[in-house]
């Protein structure tokens, strides 16, 4: 029987469903693989028992000059992206008996730079940005405290969006988070600073946004329904302009700080990537690298040899 590529995908789909992968990945393996399906009908390979290695390194190449979704150049980490969901079919598909050999065990990812983490703010800038807000409205507060937890805990844009109202625990000074990157749960300290804005904005500001809806999450819009990432996104580069703070700050840009500055305080690498959710100690060393990097410019900066050649 000559199963069709799109049902063998809608299988795969299902199966990482019931292994409770999320809603995102699932999506993200079905738009890369319809990189591969338009490469094999272009091709007129229709049967998954006629691909071979040897086609799945052509069609590596073949993506290399394909432009991304936005049209863009398509970068290493992006192609490899790809690869990785490919290869993930084709392990299900030799699971499930379709194959009885995986063609794409030996396709190789492409080696991807080992680039630095940009635009970091200074101690001095994040203190600017945050103490810019207005704090007497409602929704000025509420902007100041999801700027507090964003330094204080590196949380990502998605985990804070989804935060609900039973995550914080103000008595422990610690913050839940529910189903980060990899569907995985973490515990992260909030600070005393994060949880004296967090105690007010419970207490008195939230049930003014709430306006009598009911909802759980933590942080709401004036309208008193749960923030959205664009919305999130927005208010963190208007108070960045407004602290006159030029270089791009977005969500992300927090979590950088948050790390980078843990580290440079002599924070134990272990325990950021704990606080960071970092599957991987090497993803945390990438901030290591930051504080070495400023090591040396102080070394050339002050050393007496140094100052000699200058």
């Amino acid at each position: 029987m000559n199963i069709s590529f799109e049902i063998l995908i809608d299988r795969h789909a299902r199966e990482l469903e019931i292994r409770n992968f999320s809603p995102r990945t699932i999506e993200d393996m079905v738009y890369s693989m319809k990189h591969l399906t338009r490469f094999l009908r272009e091709r007129k390979l229709e049967r998954v028992k006629k691909i071979s290695p040897a086609v799945l390194n052509d069609f590596h190449h073949w993506l290399f000059y394909q432009p991304t979704k936005r049209g863009a150049v398509r970068s290493a980490g992006n192609l490899n992206q790809v690869l990785a969901k490919v290869k993930g079919f084709f392990r299900f598909l030799k699971a499930e008996g379709e194959l009885k050999t995986n063609p794409a065990e030996a396709l190789e990812y492409a080696r991807e730079p080992q680039r630095l983490p940009r635009n970091i703010l200074t101690p001095q800038e994040a203190k600017r940005i945050i103490e810019r807000v207005d704090g007497s409205t409602a929704q000025g507060y509420r902007d100041r405290v999801m700027l507090e937890v964003f330094y204080a805990t590196g949380i990502r844009q998605s985990e804070l969006i989804n935060l609900s109202v039973g995550d914080v625990r103000l008595e422990e000074g610690l913050l839940f988070i529910r189903e980060g990157k990899g569907r995985r749960d973490r515990v992260v300290p909030l600070g005393g600073m994060a949880c004296k804005y967090l105690e007010t904005y419970l207490k008195g500001v939230r049930p003014e946004l709430l306006k009598g809806r009911a909802t759980d999450r933590l942080f709401i819009s004036y309208r008193g329904k749960p923030m959205d990432r664009n919305s999130v996104g927005k208010l963190v580069r208007k108070y960045a302009k407004l602290a006159k703070v030029s270089k791009p700050v977005s969500c992300h840009v927090w979590r950088h700080t948050c790390a980078t500055h843990l580290l440079k305080n002599n924070a134990n690498l272990r325990h950021v990537q704990e606080i960071l959710g970092h599957r991987s100690l090497a993803t945390t060393e990438r901030y290591l690298h930051l504080t070495i990097a400023d090591l040396k410019e102080a070394h050339r900066r002050f050393h007496p040899r140094e100052k000699a050649l200058q």
